[in-house]
């Protein structure tokens, strides 16, 4: 694929993924987290359900078939379930900078896990430029202030990054044959299946939602989990788990820069060296990509 292309597509995907986080957080004044993340998958699974039932997603008729569904939901439970669940679960006891942070990890375990599952080699200039890349993460959410914070609450969202760096590494070895939007379809239906209990014991009465939570909730549908995450698994398929786990380094620059234009948060230098910071570590791991390809 071209290079201008990718890096277009590179900048949409970081910019909705980040997009997800302020609509999270004018949703969640309505819902708990569970039950937010339960309506939203449903609803994304009942919209794409058309689609898949016209490219025959749901056949049955082959073992291929069979093992392609199971692929789909072990994949929603690992993304959707694990890695959504336990961050906004942690989000209610730690502050967002530091759950950004312990996400954007990301990139250097989906490293690790690749090259211990045989699935891409791996090289001391990935591992450099992930944590260059880090590093630029922690100095935009300024987690470097030395709070304290609640350990279970880390804990988890220690998982559901360990479990997203999974996921990313399990579609990449074992989803090459799953057609992208089937394989979010599944992933979206193992998402409402497997929180659905969570929201039942966890979650809070339901209230009529506000119109600025009807929007989110409509954007984190639409433009998140069926446009943004799709766009996610055709990176991996272009990129490479590792290469593409990278992006997401781009989150937290992306997620300031629409807290100032929506939510007027201001801006800091702090934010453009971190950026600056970002840039380099995504250069050096994509060069490093692009030398394994070529040998």
């Amino acid at each position: 694929m071209n290079n201008f292309v990718l890096t277009g597509l590179v900048v949409i995907f970081s910019i909705v993924w980040s997009s997800a986080f302020i609509a999270g957080a004018i949703a969640l004044t309505d819902f708990d987290p569970f039950t937010l993340l339960t309506i939203r998958f449903l609803l994304s699974a009942l919209l794409m359900l058309p689609i898949c039932l016209s490219c025959g997603g749901f056949r049955l008729s082959t073992h291929g078939d069979r093992i392609a569904i199971r692929r789909g939901l072990l994949l929603g439970v690992l993304n959707n379930a694990l890695y959504l669940g336990l961050s906004f679960a942690a989000l209610q006891t730690v502050r967002p900078q530091v759950v950004i942070v312990i996400v954007s990890c990301a990139p250097l375990a989906t490293s690790l896990l690749s090259a211990w599952w045989g699935v891409e080699p791996l090289s001391p200039m990935k591992l450099l430029g992930a944590a260059l890349g880090l590093v630029g993460v922690v100095v935009i959410s300024g987690v470097a202030s030395g709070m304290q914070v609640d350990v279970w609450g880390v804990l988890m969202a220690i998982g559901g990054m360990l479990a997203f760096a999974s996921g990313t590494v399990f579609f990449r070895g074992q989803g090459a044959g799953l057609p992208v939007l089937q394989a979010n379809f599944w992933q979206s239906i193992a998402g409402a299946i497997a929180l659905l209990p969570m929201a039942m014991v966890f979650g809070q009465p339901l209230a009529v939602p506000s119109t600025a939570t009807m929007i989110a909730m409509t954007h984190l549908v639409l433009v998140v989990t069926i446009g943004g995450m799709s766009l996610w698994l055709v990176l991996i398929r272009i990129s490479g788990a590792s290469t593409a786990s990278s992006y997401h380094l781009l989150n937290p620059f992306f997620g300031v820069l629409l807290a100032y234009l929506i939510l007027g948060e201001p801006l800091r230098m702090a934010d453009f060296i971190g950026a600056a910071l970002i840039v380099i570590g995504l250069l050096l791991t994509t060069q490093a990509s692009g030398r394994v390809r070529q040998s």
